[in-house]
């Protein structure tokens, strides 16, 4: 009997094309790649990461019959055991953890480059968490914070924290200027002088990007200065558990995030000397 040939499956021109632009996008700047992913992946990976995060929850749901009560995210950070973190930040803000779950994720990773599998992985489930309103606390280092930021990831402090306590932190707020952010996105990208900055910011050494976050400290040398995050490098969790050695990391609301005054609270955490972190890492 003739051999029949088998009938290409309906979701091979899709996977195909996702792997033909991928490869494109392997050579790109950050800002680059992420105007790439609106203008193209935002139609076809978001449906797809978006039926995964569902079903997820879905799953999820069925399993174990509970909703998220705090679910934050520790990009890039080290040592930190995420299970004594969630259980310690729950006791700490009295969250009811047996009809909710308190999340927080110390694993997950993210280069400034983003040129692997496993940075587009962690680039896209940020992105479509922000995009559910599922994420309520982002900490991330400061060369990844600025571009997220520019690209209106992040809430103005001050519409999260009222003046009095965003006054608090005084000396620790980072803030990026909106008139550059406005420059940024009228630029050519094409242009050698632009293409420059980005290679620039791709290559700097830990000693030159934590050079460049101390320009965020200081709105007036600033057009249009937003409040957009709280470094954290002197916070006791920091301190007590050395999770972000060589990085400046910067502690932000994400734009849709809902559940507000628990991320405030987990602010609140992260400052407070009487928490034990030094009992909340991973030994090796």
């Amino acid at each position: 009997m003739k051999k029949t040939e088998k009938e290409p499956r309906p979701y091979r021109g899709l996977v195909d094309e996702i792997k033909e632009q991928h490869q494109k996008m392997k050579d790109m700047t950050f800002k680059e790649k992420w105007k790439y992913f609106w203008y193209y992946y935002k139609f076809h990976v978001i449906a797809i990461i978006a039926v995964l995060v569902f079903g997820g929850n879905l799953v999820h749901d069925m399993v174990t019959a509970k909703d998220y009560i705090f679910n934050g995210i520790m990009l890039n950070s080290s040592y930190l055991d995420q299970e004594p973190m969630e259980a310690a930040f729950a006791e700490y803000a009295a969250l009811d953890t047996e009809n909710y779950d308190c999340f927080i994720d110390t694993l997950s990773t993210l280069s400034y480059s983003g040129s692997t599998d496993y940075d587009y992985s962690t680039f896209y489930k940020l992105v479509a968490q922000v995009q559910t309103k599922d994420l309520d606390v982002l900490v991330l280092d400061s060369q990844i914070c600025y571009n997220f930021a520019t690209n209106g990831m992040m809430s103005d402090l001050r519409t999260i924290l009222t003046e009095e306590e965003l006054s608090a932190y005084e000396g620790n707020i980072y803030y990026i200027d909106y008139a550059e952010v406005k420059a940024l996105e009228a630029a050519d990208d094409t242009d050698p002088a632009v293409q420059a900055q980005y290679d620039e910011r791709n290559n700097a050494t830990a000693e030159e990007a934590a050079q460049e976050a101390e320009l965020h400290r200081d709105p007036s040398s600033m057009k249009e200065p937003v409040p957009i995050g709280i470094f954290i490098a002197d916070s006791p969790l920091v301190t007590k558990t050395y999770a972000y050695s060589e990085l400046v990391p910067i502690f932000t609301f994400p734009a849709t995030s809902q559940r507000v005054e628990t991320a405030k609270k987990y602010l609140e955490f992260v400052w407070d000397e009487t928490v034990p972190f030094e009992n909340l890492v991973t030994v090796y």
